[in-house]
């Protein structure tokens, strides 16, 4: 059945439930009108007990009996009688053929019914009893034949054996209309969803009802197809972008190298060129080495270890590495750590967030200015703060500071501002430890980037009460 289409499977258990319905119903049915019918067979019984009963109670012989219920019940269509005394010698027989077969009144219930089958008659049913007259005590049987019944019967069975086929042909019948108008709907889901591909994403497939099954499952896929159409439309732009900052570097190195090749020159002048390209070369190497990283991010094959960190000689360890390009810029570095904090996470990783970020601190803040590096540990989570007193970003510009090769100020770019993917690669794994990472920034007042980092219940987190302090 796994093969079938859903409008077939619908109506073979649509016309598998009304067949189990129909034959429970069939069985009870036929069971029911037998146990009514009998019930009416015994009333009958039961009158004719009550009436030959009389005739006993009337008469004070057996001689006078036998002559009175021969006038009144030899002739009787639908029931037989039987009159026996104590030691079984018949009175009255309304026939000799049933006398000879009927159970003889040794064998008999009292006051009860019962079903036997008389050779060459058919099946009868007989009520008996024993009562008291004037000339002793008698055994006194009523028959009939259940063979009409049971003919009835076979007919009631035969009539629900040919119909029960043609009503489960009738619900397949009507359960293949009724499927299909239900699946019409999703016919049009598919055939709407066929006609989208990668060249009209903005495309939407129609709701006829957003309160039907149909219609959630349309929602879902127009919201389906609005995150295809974001992730088509950023990787456009990711490779638009990641192709102009390649180009950059690689027209530089084209045009010196070309420069080079047109006419002699100095060992001044080449060293000079291999200068450029040394730099273009590191700058195009950083950008691939940063491409791989977020193809990597987005991909999902960077583990992310869980290894012991202490996040405060983490930080201090990228101060250090830092300190060369502040004491460059002649900007003061100060770090205030006023917890010593252990994590779980990749410190390779984390150095390289905290790097970026103090990178992109000195490098948008002037001379003679200050980046701050403070760390606080809770009970939960640790909170990092790098604050600046750059030239900080526009309120407009920050909602996009995390997008891939974003820059507030592209005119940096060109004179050693970055490709735009630091942030983009800080935050992958920020998010990667769990963490968050948050950015407030004020234009010409400066920048605070705050990373939260969930403190684990395995790490051992202790306070210091006299925070250390590092001014540069």
């Amino acid at each position: 059945m796994k093969r079938l289409s859903i409008r077939w499977q619908l109506t073979l258990w649509y016309a598998l439930a009304l067949a189990v319905m129909l034959c429970a119903f069939s069985f009870l049915l036929c069971l029911l009108v037998w146990q009514q019918v009998l019930s009416r067979t015994d009333s009958g019984l039961r009158e004719e007990l009550r009436e030959i009963g009389l005739e006993v109670a009337l008469t004070d012989s057996a001689t006078t009996f036998a002559s009175q219920a021969a006038a009144r019940f030899s002739q009787h269509d639908f029931y037989e009688f039987l009159v026996t005394d104590a030691n079984g010698n018949m009175i009255f027989s309304s026939s000799s053929t049933v006398y000879d077969m009927v159970p003889k009144a040794a064998d008999s219930p009292d006051g009860q019914f019962q079903t036997v089958t008389l050779e060459g008659l058919g099946p009868y049913r007989i009520a008996s009893t024993r009562m008291d007259s004037a000339f002793g005590k008698l055994h006194v049987q009523v028959m009939t034949s259940l063979q009409p019944l049971y003919n009835d019967q076979a007919s009631l069975q035969w009539v629900v054996a040919l119909l029960l086929p043609i009503a489960v042909l009738l619900a397949i019948a009507s359960g293949q209309f009724l499927a299909g108008r239900a699946l019409r709907q999703v016919q049009q889901v598919v055939d709407e969803t066929h006609a989208i591909d990668i060249s009209n994403l903005d495309r939407r497939i129609p709701v006829s009802n957003p309160d039907d099954e149909i219609g959630q499952l349309t929602i879902a896929l127009n919201s389906l197809i609005a995150r295809l159409e974001r992730a088509i439309n950023e990787i456009r732009r990711f490779t638009a972008d990641a192709s102009h900052e390649i180009r950059t570097p690689l027209a530089t190195l084209r045009l010196e190298a070309e420069s080079a090749l047109r006419s002699p020159r100095t060992p001044e002048e080449y060293q000079q060129t291999l200068a450029v390209v040394l730099e273009e070369t590191t700058r195009l190497g950083k950008l691939s080495d940063q491409l791989l990283n977020l193809s990597r991010h987005d991909a999902g094959i960077i583990p992310c270890q869980q290894d012991p960190v202490q996040l405060d000689a983490l930080l201090l360890d990228v101060i250090e590495q830092i300190k060369p390009l502040a004491e460059a810029g002649s900007l003061s570095l100060s770090v205030n750590i006023n917890s010593h904090c252990e994590i779980l996470g990749d410190d390779i990783s984390l150095s390289q967030v905290f790097f970026n970020l103090l990178e992109n601190a000195i490098k948008y803040t002037a001379a003679g200015g200050e980046v701050s590096v403070e760390l606080s540990c809770q009970s939960d989570e640790a909170l990092i703060e790098i604050t600046d007193t750059g030239i900080g970003v526009a309120a407009e510009s920050l909602p996009y500071l995390f997008d891939r090769f974003y820059q507030a100020d592209p005119s940096r770019s060109s004179s050693g501002g970055g490709s735009g993917l630091g942030l983009s690669i800080a935050r992958a794994a920020v998010l990667m430890h769990a963490g968050s990472i948050e950015i407030q920034s004020q234009p010409g007042e400066g920048t605070r980037v705050s990373v939260r980092l969930p403190v684990s219940s395995q790490a051992d987190s202790s306070r210091s009460n006299t925070p250390d302090r590092l001014t540069v």
